[in-house]
C-alpha cells in the first residue's frame, strides 16, 4: 500500500508541477500579448500622425516647408520601426500563446492521470478488501 500512497503522491506532486507551469505560461503570455497590443498602437498613432504632418499646408516659408517634410519623414521612420517591432511582438505573442497551449495539455494529462491513478488504487483497495470465501475441509480432502 505504501507504494501506491508514493505514487500518488508523486502524481499529485507532478500535478501541482504542471499546474504552477501554466500559470507561468499564462503570465508571460498575457505579457507578450500586453506589449504587442501597446506596440501596435503605437504604429497606429504614428502612423497616423505621420499622415497629418504630411496633409499640413501651413507653410509660410520654405524653412518651414522643409522642417515639415523632415518631420514627416521621421515620424513615417518611426512607424515603420513601430510596425516591425509590433510584428515581432505578435510572433512572439503567438510563441508564448502556443507554449501555454502546451502547458495546458500537459495539465490536463497529469490531472488525468492522477485521477486514473486514485481511481485505480481505490478499486485495487475495494478488490483486496472483498472477504474471500474459506476452504472448507481439511488438506486430508
Amino acid at each position: 500500500m505504501t507504494s501506491d500512497a508514493a505514487r500518488l503522491r508523486r502524481a499529485r506532486l507532478i500535478e501541482r508541477m504542471r499546474c504552477a507551469e501554466q500559470r507561468q505560461a499564462a503570465a508571460e503570455a498575457h505579457r507578450a500579448e500586453a506589449v504587442r497590443q501597446k506596440l501596435e498602437q503605437l504604429s497606429d498613432r504614428t502612423r497616423t500622425l505621420a499622415q497629418v504632418y504630411a496633409l499640413r499646408d501651413g507653410a509660410r516659408d520654405g524653412a518651414d516647408l522643409r522642417s515639415a517634410s523632415v518631420l514627416g519623414s521621421h515620424l513615417n521612420e518611426l512607424g515603420a520601426t513601430a510596425a516591425r517591432q509590433a510584428a515581432d511582438a505578435r510572433r512572439t505573442a503567438d510563441d508564448r500563446l502556443a507554449q501555454l497551449a502546451v502547458a495546458d495539455r500537459r495539465l490536463q494529462r497529469a490531472e488525468e492521470g492522477r485521477r486514473d491513478l486514485a481511481r485505480a488504487i481505490g478499486e485495487k483497495a475495494a478488490r483486496d478488501d472483498v472477504p474471500r470465501a474459506r476452504k472448507t475441509g481439511t488438506h486430508l480432502e
